[in-house]
């Protein structure tokens, strides 16, 4: 009998992380979700017994070492890594605290790297590693700039990291969401995304791009455009 593969999702309580987690496991994965919410991760394990659950706070660095143990006792061989966690603030960068600073900074790119590192000893060649960035790093965000700047950042190490990863026989998918319809912009200060898209349907777009090899994935598929004119748009948000 074949062994089911395992995948670790970060932020799996909610939004895209939750879809996916839920995608990955009616394709036959065993699922790992780390997240804050333990009320919506311990719905989610009572539906599913291929789901186990972490509660972790990944603005704190030490919780890595825990989800490396975790990942060490229980799901090695580590076939897929999604760095899906994140969060914004409607904020200017000079009107934030320190702690709101440092804490948005090691959630969006501190925590999938360390995570990267932590894990690659237990991701066998033909793994995945996932880093959901933002189509919105191809425009000034005004209104969540320092979400735009740790976006950029993990997009810029992404590449760097293809590289580095390829030669371990390890692709690495970088996926650009647009607007999507979660809890992330009321919880920035924002309006809630009523016309964005479902985030099933960049779960989808997640499960084919790992399943075909691809690089990166935008969705809607459109926002591609955003690489070329992104530059030249006025500010949004």
């Amino acid at each position: 009998m074949q062994n089911m593969p395992n995948a670790l999702v970060t932020g799996a309580s909610s939004g895209i992380g939750r879809a996916l987690a839920v995608r990955l496991l009616d394709k036959g994965y065993t699922v790992l979700g780390i997240g804050r919410n333990e009320e919506q991760l311990k719905e989610l394990a009572s539906k599913y017994t291929g789901f186990t659950y972490m509660v972790a706070d990944l603005s704190n660095p030490e919780n890595i070492e825990k989800i490396k143990n975790k990942v060490a006792s229980s799901f090695s061989p580590l076939d897929l890594l999604v760095n899906n966690a994140g969060y914004g603030q409607k904020k200017k960068i000079t009107e934030m605290a320190q702690q709101e600073i440092t804490s948005m900074v090691n959630v969006n790119f501190v925590a999938p790297l360390l995570l990267i590192n932590s894990l690659l000893p237990y991701m066998p060649q033909g793994s995945t590693v996932v880093n959901v960035v933002t189509a919105g790093i191809f425009v000034l965000m005004r209104q969540l700039p320092l979400y735009g700047a740790t976006k950029i950042a993990l997009h810029y190490a992404s590449k760097a990291l293809r590289n580095e990863l390829r030669q371990k026989g390890i692709n690495l998918v970088q996926v650009y969401p647009g607007l999507i319809n979660t809890n992330f912009h009321p919880r920035a200060g924002l309006p809630e995304a009523t016309r964005g898209e479902p985030p099933e349907k960049v779960a989808d777009a997640i499960i084919r791009a790992i399943e075909k090899k691809k690089k990166e994935v935008f969705v809607p598929g459109y926002l591609a455009i955003l690489k070329i004119f992104g530059p030249q748009l006025p500010e949004v948000f």
